[in-house]
């Protein structure tokens, strides 16, 4: 089969399981089937649960590391930048797709051929250094997953508005299993590390106040962090042990998803919101603040709710520092400006829970419009398009 458009390398590390390496993964298994892409791996190792998916295309799988079986000396950066350009130049690679870093690449990026960055999220965690200001100045685009993405590159780190830029949301294949949302029951969900920055003891803050008006109102948590111990202590303390259960880590977690009637996602920063993706992808209407990316994935009263972060992150001390952990800059959709990071009030919350458990029918409808726009704006086939594509143009270009 003729595989369509200019060569493209993928410059990734796939030894570890994260949102970039999971993305890039699913990407890379349907639009590698159509279009010429490549991985050039960081690392040698990939995560034995992404092996397979890789199986099939070991010929377009190279490790930067090595040339002609042999490894590279990292003492002799001459020697192994000209073996990289000589491995380059091998495979025709027109493009070099870097996901998700920003400094200390382990490639030698060759002049003639198109440099394009994959913005993730690493934005949020770095300062305009010299070594970074050489990269981006050497970029001929970016591709990001969000508005907010793009916003952050421009804003915090001087990226010009006239560079090419293509934003390629998310995308996720539509689950056969859905929520039901039956009348007597009325689950709360959470899923993410339990750690300071996705604020989960937000969740079961907001939980204790809707008890008040739903006393049959649960809350699922699926996920393991440093803040275990200690939310299951708060649980207690609260009188919640009936209702809120810890589910830890899922291995099958479209399961836990068509389980629930409503989410929250109460992280004071989000690049995009994978979880939330995945929540409404299963009938799952979703609460998240208007921070990052979170707000470009809901439409208020269609599929969800956005709630203005409007909380001194600090007052979270009051359960231990480690509640507070995290950067504190994000990127306000409100304001187009990099703001200090606060979160959501738990109040606020409840009162939204409080009118979806009142009407199981509205969740359901809700469920239905949440599924219809995650197959109509964030579908893998668009994603793959959008990426393929805007590769193709900066070549061309």
């Amino acid at each position: 089969m003729t595989l369509q458009g200019p060569r493209a390398g993928h410059l990734i590390s796939l030894k570890n399981l994260g949102g970039a390496e999971r993305t890039f993964t699913n990407f890379f298994r349907m639009a590698a089937r159509e279009r010429d892409h490549h991985v050039l791996l960081q690392t040698p190792e990939i995560h034995p649960m992404l092996q397979p998916e890789y199986a099939d295309f070991t010929g377009r799988v190279h490790d930067i590391k090595r040339y002609c079986g042999i490894k590279l000396p990292r003492q002799l950066p001459w020697l192994r930048d000209t073996c990289q350009a000589r491995m380059l130049d091998d495979e025709e690679v027109q493009a070099i797709v870097v996901w998700n870093k920003l400094r200390n690449h382990p490639l030698h990026f060759p002049d003639h051929i198109s440099l394009i960055h994959y913005e993730h999220g690493s934005a949020w965690f770095v300062e305009p250094t010299s070594d970074i200001t050489d990269y981006l100045s050497r970029l001929d685009g970016i591709i990001c997953n969000s508005f907010a993405a793009s916003r952050m590159l421009q804003l915090s780190l001087g990226i010009s508005e006239s560079l090419p830029c293509r934003v390629v949301r998310n995308s996720i294949v539509l689950p056969q299993v859905t929520s039901d949302h039956p009348d007597e029951r009325f689950r709360v969900g959470f899923a993410g590390r339990l750690t300071g920055l996705k604020a989960p003891v937000i969740a079961i803050e907001a939980l204790r106040e809707l008890k008040a008006s739903v006393p049959h109102a649960e809350l699922w948590i699926a996920g393991e962090g440093i803040l275990e111990d200690a939310l299951k202590s708060l649980v207690v303390k609260w009188g919640l042990e009936e209702s809120v259960h810890f589910c830890g880590l899922l291995s099958d977690m479209s399961d836990f998803y068509s389980s629930l009637d409503a989410f929250v996602c109460p992280s004071w920063r989000e690049p995009f919101g994978n979880v939330v993706q995945e929540a409404l992808a299963h009938g799952v209407p979703a609460i998240v603040g208007n921070v990052d990316g979170l707000p470009e994935q809901i439409s208020p009263g269609v599929n969800g709710e956005i709630l203005s972060p409007s909380r001194p992150r600090e007052s979270l001390a009051v359960y231990g520092e480690d509640f507070i952990t995290g950067p504190d800059r994000v990127y306000s959709p409100e304001q187009d400006a990099i703001v200090v990071a606060q979160v959501l009030e738990p109040s606020e919350i409840a009162q939204v829970l409080k009118q979806w458990a009142a009407s199981p029918q509205q969740r359901r409808e809700m469920g239905a419009a949440a599924r219809a726009i995650i197959a109509q704006d964030f579908c893998q086939q668009k994603y793959c398009q959008g990426i393929g594509d805007f590769i193709a143009e900066v070549v061309a270009g």
